[in-house]
């Protein structure tokens, strides 16, 4: 069979190489903002920002997380004094995450960097290629998912 990518280039596209080079850009901007955080506890802040007092199962969903990752990264976030634990007051084997005051102080200054940082990876890219991009990663994504 004859493929239309040779292995070197199939390798690059699903490798995730531009997903690394975003985040290491993203970690910079967050660096040079004095922003301790790391990808993964932005994105679980970005589900909370959104929905506050959400499940440890929803956050890992929402983020593509399994569940002894999404554990840990609670659990530096509630050391951080970013999230907390609380008990559903429905079922007690739940516990429900909530965003502490500091972690929400703090979306507007992460947020503006992700922006800009998502400003710089596309700067001097029309919309349309854009659009394109975003349909192609979406089907890529529906193929494998349909797959499980």
């Amino acid at each position: 069979m004859k493929t239309i990518y040779s292995i070197e280039n199939l390798h690059t596209i699903l490798s995730g190489r531009t997903h690394s080079a975003f985040n290491r850009a993203l970690l910079s901007n967050f660096r040079k903002n004095n922003i301790l955080l790391t990808r993964e506890q932005w994105t679980v802040l970005g589900v909370l920002w959104k929905n506050d007092g959400c499940t440890q199962q929803t956050l890992a969903n929402q983020t593509s997380t399994d569940k002894p990752g999404i554990t840990r990264l609670i659990d530096n976030l509630e050391k951080e004094n970013l999230v907390e634990r609380h008990p559903d007051t429905n079922d007690k084997r739940l516990k429900l995450i909530y965003l502490t005051p500091k972690g929400k102080s703090i979306e507007e200054e992460v947020l503006n960097v992700v922006n800009q940082t998502l400003k710089e990876a596309v700067k001097d890219i029309e919309s349309e290629r854009l659009q394109i991009v975003k349909e192609t990663f979406q089907q890529i994504y529906d193929n494998l998912e349909t797959k499980k």
